[in-house]
Parts: C-alpha cells; sequence; structure tokens
C-alpha cells in the first residue's frame, strides 16, 4: 500500500510501468471526477493510452444492472485476462468494479485508489469484492484482492463531513479492536475534523496496517478475520433498513457500525456480564460525533429479518462479534431474539438523551 499527499499522478503510473499488461481501463466516480478535474486530467495525460469511463457510486448502484454494464464496458473495449482495472473512487465503487474484475474471464487485475475515508481503511483493503441483492447489503461477492493500493490523503479536503465521519466509524471499530492503548487515542483525539493531513495519514496508516495483517492471517474469513466485523450484525441491518423509504434519513456505513457496535456491546453486557466502561465510552463519543438515528419497536421484526442473513450466522442463530473490553472479542451465538431486542431498546431509549 502507498501513502501520500497528492502524489497520485506520480507515483501511480511509476508503478504501472512495471506491471505487465496489454490494456490499462480506468472506472472512476463521477463526482470525484467532477471535484479534481486537474488530478484525473493529470492521471489520464500521466498514464497513457486507456480506456475511461466515470460512473454514479452510490451504495444504491451496487447492482446486478450495473455489474452486467461493467462487463459489457469491458468485452466491448476488448479487456482480457492481461489487462488492469484501476478504480478511482469510494467504497461503492470499489465493491463493483472489484466484484466486475473478480468475475470477468474469471479474473482480471485491480488497483484501488479510495478517494474517501472509508474506502481507505476499510473497502480497499482486504479483497472483499461484492454487490446488494435482494436488500441485503453485499449478498454476492467474492474475495479477490488488489495488486495495489494508493491513499492520496489530498482527497479528503473534498469530503462532506458526514462522510468523513462515516469513514471516522471504521477506523473507530479498528481502534476498539486494537486494544486499550489505540482506543484511548481515539478518545483523546474526539472529534476528528480538525485533524491534519499528517495526522490523518498517521492514523488511516495504523488502521490499515492493522487490518492487513488479520487479512494476512485469514485471507477469506475463515476464522481470525470475523472480529472485523465486530458491530456489523446489527450495524448493517440498520444501514440497510435505512435506506428504504420507512426513514427520513439513511444511515452512512461507519455510523451504523458505530450504534452497531453500541448494541452489540450491550448485548454482550448483558450475556457475559462485562464491565460497562467501554459502552459509556463509546456512546459519549457517538453523542459528540452523530445524530440519534429514531426508529421504534415496530420496525424489530424487518431489522430482525436482515440480521438473519448476517455470513457469520450458523444453524439458524444470529452470531455477532462481542466487545469484553478494548482488544478482547468473543463470538456470542443468540438462540432468540430477545437479548437483540434489549439491545435495540437500549440504543432507543439512552442515544440521544
Amino acid at each position: 500500500m502507498t501513502f501520500g499527499t497528492n502524489m497520485l499522478d506520480r507515483k501511480l503510473p511509476a508503478f504501472l510501468e512495471a506491471v505487465a499488461c496489454d490494456r490499462l481501463f480506468v472506472v472512476c466516480d463521477e463526482v470525484v471526477s467532477e471535484l479534481h478535474t486537474s488530478l484525473v486530467t493529470r492521471l489520464r495525460e500521466a498514464l497513457g493510452s486507456h480506456t475511461f469511463l466515470t460512473l454514479p457510486a452510490t451504495e444504491s448502484e451496487k447492482t446486478t444492472n450495473r455489474l452486467a454494464e461493467l462487463w459489457s464496458w469491458l468485452a466491448d473495449e476488448g479487456a482480457t485476462r492481461h489487462s488492469v482495472l484501476i478504480l478511482i473512487g469510494g467504497g461503492a465503487l470499489l465493491d463493483l468494479g472489484g466484484f466486475a474484475a473478480a468475475t470477468y474471464m474469471r479474473g482480471i487485475r485491480t488497483v484501488n485508489v479510495p478517494t474517501t475515508l472509508l474506502a481507505m481503511v476499510d473497502a480497499s483493503v482486504g479483497g472483499k469484492t461484492g454487490i446488494d441483492y435482494h436488500g441485503i447489503k453485499n449478498l454476492v461477492g467474492a474475495f479477490h484482492a488488489p495488486l495495489e493500493v494508493f491513499v492520496d490523503t489530498s482527497f479528503l479536503s473534498t469530503l462532506p463531513i458526514e462522510e468523513l465521519l462515516s469513514g471516522y466509524g471504521e477506523v473507530i471499530k479498528h481502534a476498539t479492536l486494537m486494544g486499550k492503548e489505540a482506543w484511548q487515542e481515539i478518545l483523546r483525539i474526539g472529534d476528528p475534523a480538525g485533524l491534519m493531513d499528517d495526522e490523518w495519514e498517521a492514523l488511516i496508516a495504523k488502521s490499515v496496517a492493522y487490518k492487513s495483517s488479520i487479512v494476512e492471517a485469514d485471507p477469506t474469513e475463515r476464522g481470525l478475520r470475523r472480529i472485523l466485523n465486530v458491530g456489523h450484525t446489527v450495524g448493517h441491518a440498520l444501514e440497510a433498513y435505512s435506506h428504504t423509504n420507512t426513514f427520513r434519513r439513511a444511515l452512512p456505513h461507519g455510523e451504523a457500525v458505530v450504534f452497531g457496535l453500541l448494541i452489540e456491546s450491550y448485548i454482550t453486557s448483558l450475556i457475559k456480564g462485562t464491565d460497562r466502561t467501554y459502552i459509556r465510552q463509546l456512546m459519549h463519543l457517538a453523542r459528540e460525533l452523530y445524530a440519534p438515528f429514531f426508529y421504534t419497536c415496530k420496525d424489530y421484526p424487518e431489522l430482525l429479518r436482515l440480521m438473519r442473513h448476517d455470513k457469520k450466522n450458523t444453524s439458524g442463530k444470529i452470531v455477532l462479534m462481542g466487545i469484553l473490553e478494548p482488544g478482547k472479542v468473543e463470538a456470542i451465538e443468540l438462540e432468540g431474539e430477545e437479548k437483540i431486542k434489549e439491545g435495540l431498546d437500549f440504543l432507543r431509549e439512552t442515544f440521544g438523551n
């Protein structure tokens, strides 16, 4: 992984010179192309002969129709198994484009250029790709690791604050997993909006290094890598449900993960009797950074239905990765629904009060 600021149009072409390929294909988030016109223009000139495509790249675009459009584009433009696909955008584009690359001709190589904080610390690392299907986030996908990832923190300067804070939710998650020292650093930072480029680079590098170490030990999520899913059993359900017409506000992924962490940690404390200091600290931080997300007990059946599609589940049981304390995680298998409902009650009744 390559880190830096304002370095993409220099380092990416230099890297590709050493990669044997017949042609380059570039897919860029259309918003990034508009906001960073000068950089994208310089990059296109530096890369030389290639095929360039801009796409809308939101979570709602992770569909079979958009996937088929990418396959058709690659086929029509003559992409082969010796080609390289460069993906420039946020997590949704890296998920979609990565899945297209994983499945086109049984796999062509990719280079990821994440342009959001969430993509830098999450989607760009680990090789997970996919699309949403049947209302379930990332239900269909494949593992397809990129050749290289280029993290340029200059992209953060144009991120809306809600997107920055969404990415920060994954930073919070990684710090929780790393242990007490990393967690205390997050508490000291509080609101990250004022961090400088070098501070962001150091924070992102630390978060990415941790995730990479877990992925290297368990690349296809058969054991250890499951700990990276803390907060996601409930968080993914909240996120998916919020994108229906039922709610006025759609939850960004990282924000949903933080709410998931709160609920799942509370459930863990009910079952394991663990100390709730972490929960209190996380609640204080969440109140500082995020707006409340309102739901009622009438929403529980649909939220539970979504949780039952989580990929960690086994033998009809909902499985979550429970935080015992920062740095200590344990898989929790839930026989029934009562503890989940208690957790949902906890966030509904306490957040924002």
